[in-house]
């Protein structure tokens, strides 16, 4: 594997790690469904939450251009939906080991 590919796998790793430890450590604190419950009750943190849910939509059909499935930009979507970014850094990481070149992590294969 080039080392141009595996900056950008481990830098995904490291972020990921990142997030996992901050959704921990806020799971710590409170639920989940208590910090979605403060979060819609400020105008700021709504628009916070659409702003997010419209960059996943746009991620999700990236992801099902890339892997040209309509199915699979379904499954993708709803996993970012639920899982947010976690699920973004996996498909990074999974189309980065499979592919040959920085470029080619984002372009799909024509």
């Amino acid at each position: 594997m080039k080392t141009t590919i595996i900056i950008p796998i481990l830098l995904a790793v490291v972020l990921l790690i990142l997030l996992l430890g901050c959704i921990v450590w806020a799971s710590m604190e409170s639920d989940v469904f208590v910090g979605l419950e403060q979060l819609i009750a400020n105008r700021w943190g709504l628009t916070t939450l659409v702003d997010i849910y419209i960059a996943l939509t746009f991620i999700g059909v990236w992801i099902g251009v890339m892997e040209h499935s309509v199915i699979k930009g379904v499954v993708w979507t709803i996993s970012l939906y639920l899982l947010g970014n976690l699920a973004t850094l996996v498909y990074f990481i999974y189309r980065a080991t499979k592919s040959s070149s920085f470029t080619e992590i984002f372009l799909p294969k024509v």
